[in-house]
C-alpha cells in the first residue's frame, strides 16, 4: 500500500493592488508599503467580481501575505465573501535586504554589480542586499502552498501575495527555468489559476490561467506593467 499523501486544491493566486512603491517605482521587497489609491481601487473592483463568483460557487479559506499592500488587497474581498483572511509571513515578498525602499536607479548606482547580476538576466542563487535568492524565495512560496492544499482537499481557495513571489511559483509548476519567471506578466490584482497537487511537500499541477484582469478591463483598465519588486 503507498504511503502518499497526496492532496489537491484550487488555488487562485492574486497579487496585490498597486502600491505607493509601484507607482513611484520603488523596490520594495519586504518593506511594509500600502496600497496607492488607485491600488484600493483595484481591491474594490477585484472584490466585487469575487463576490459574485462566490455565489456561484463559494471559495472555502482566504490566505494573504502578512505585509500591508497585500492584507489591504485582501480586507474587502474577505468583507464581500464573508471569509476571515488567515495572514501568513512565509507569503511575503522575496527579502532584498539593503534594496528595499530604494528607486531601481539607486540600487545601480549603490549596488552595481548585484544589479547587473540581477537584470536583465537573472541569477537565482545571488542573494540581494543581503536577503534572500529567488530560489531561496521560491521554496518558501512553495513550501506555503504546498501547506495550504494539504488543508484544503477538493476546495477553491484564494491567496493574496506578491508579484516576484506569485512569477516563481508559476515558474515551479510550469518547470521553467527560474529566471525565466521573468516572462510572465502578473499585472497588480491579477488572478492566476492553479490546479495543484501536493504529495509529501513536492508541488505539481495544472496552470488553469495567468494574470486575468477581466474586472479591471471592464472599468476601463489597461493591461498594467510589471516590474522589479
Amino acid at each position: 500500500m503507498s504511503s502518499s499523501s497526496e492532496t489537491s486544491a484550487e488555488l487562485w493566486l492574486i497579487r496585490h493592488g498597486e502600491s505607493i512603491g509601484n507607482r513611484d517605482r520603488i523596490y520594495q521587497g519586504q518593506n511594509d508599503l500600502p496600497l496607492s489609491p488607485d491600488g484600493e481601487q483595484q481591491a474594490a473592483l477585484l472584490a466585487q467580481r469575487l463576490a459574485a463568483l462566490h455565489l456561484l460557487r463559494p471559495f472555502s479559506a482566504l490566505y494573504s501575505s502578512d505585509l500591508q499592500r497585500a492584507w489591504q488587497t485582501a480586507l474587502p474581498c474577505a468583507q464581500a465573501i464573508n471569509l476571515p483572511i488567515r495572514p501568513s509571513p512565509a507569503l511575503r515578498e522575496i527579502d532584498v535586504g539593503g534594496w528595499s525602499g530604494l528607486t531601481f536607479a539607486e540600487i545601480a548606482s549603490r549596488f552595481p554589480e548585484e544589479w547587473a547580476a540581477a537584470y536583465p538576466v537573472m541569477d537565482p542563487e545571488r542573494v540581494r542586499g543581503g536577503g534572500e535568492s529567488y530560489r531561496q524565495a521560491q521554496q518558501r512560496a512553495v513550501a506555503s502552498l504546498c501547506a495550504i492544499v494539504a488543508a484544503h482537499p477538493g476546495q477553491r481557495v484564494l491567496v493574496f501575495f506578491h508579484g516576484g513571489v506569485l512569477q516563481a511559483v508559476l515558474a515551479h509548476v510550469l518547470q521553467l527555468p527560474l529566471p525565466n519567471k521573468r516572462f510572465l506578466r502578473t499585472a497588480n490584482t491579477s488572478i492566476s489559476r492553479l490546479r495543484l497537487t501536493t504529495d509529501n511537500d513536492n508541488l505539481t499541477g495544472l496552470v488553469l490561467g495567468i494574470n486575468d484582469i477581466a474586472h479591471l478591463e471592464q472599468s476601463g483598465w489597461t493591461l498594467a506593467s510589471v516590474g522589479p519588486e
